[in-house]
């Protein structure tokens, strides 16, 4: 049974992830997929909500924080515009 998101490692795992890929836009579709089994846009939700949520204790500066949390809003954009639709709760 795979990791769910709830576990600390696949939590450590997302943001390892996030941080490798940050300065490439937070990895292709295909990596995410590999990587974790789900597709991108449920990816960038959870890493969004993990960065978001004071009780996950994130251990990395306020910048990092925010530019990771620009990559999830755009890729989650970009998602949305893809297939027409308007993003719920961003």
């Amino acid at each position: 049974m795979p990791p769910t998101p709830d576990t600390p490692h696949e939590r450590d795992r997302m943001l390892a992830f996030a941080l490798q890929w940050m300065p490439y836009g937070g990895g292709d579709a295909e990596d995410i997929m590999v990587a974790f089994g789900i597709p991108p846009e449920t990816y960038f939700r959870r890493l969004r909500h993990q960065l978001a949520d004071p009780e996950q204790s994130v251990d990395l500066d306020s910048r990092t924080v925010d530019a990771l949390l620009r990559v999830c809003r755009r890729r989650l954009e970009h998602s949305a515009a893809s297939v027409g639709r308007p993003q719920v709760g961003q």
